[in-house]
């Protein structure tokens, strides 16, 4: 599935209280353009690109690229900044697919992560490509 955001809503930081030692802070805006997931048969999110395209070309071009260096791939288990447990995926010197959420186990994070690779092993050239606007 690529998705693109339509819109980006950024709220705006409020006064502190009395005595708040800061601002709140404002997160940065999304990044405009397009990404991907790639979705299990039951409809759940598995992994997501690693970066944003700037435009629909690129973010397939990046899906071809994962499906025809898979070979090459490195798979990465790391720890989070909350102790739960990531995965990605590494082509070269690019991460290309990142874990769509955190395991609170190590072995869970690297089953997921190689399940990952073996479905998107397994899942032809024109598997349907679906584009979501968010």
């Amino acid at each position: 599935m690529v998705s693109v955001a339509r819109s980006v809503h950024v709220p705006a930081p409020r006064e502190p209280d009395n005595g708040a030692a800061s601002w709140a802070e404002v997160p940065p805006p999304r990044e405009r353009g397009f990404t991907w997931r790639f979705m299990s048969a039951n409809n759940r999110s598995l992994a997501k690109s690693a970066r944003t395209s700037p435009d629909l070309e690129s973010c397939m071009a990046t899906i071809r690229a994962l499906q025809d260096g898979l070979g090459e791939t490195i798979g990465e288990i790391s720890r989070n900044g909350c102790g739960q447990w990531i995965w990605r995926i590494r082509l070269g010197d690019e991460v290309i697919a990142t874990a769509t959420r955190s395991y609170p186990r190590e072995i869970r994070a690297r089953m997921t992560c190689d399940a990952f690779v073996k479905l998107v092993a397994e899942t032809v050239g024109s598997a349907p490509v679906q584009v979501m606007y968010r």
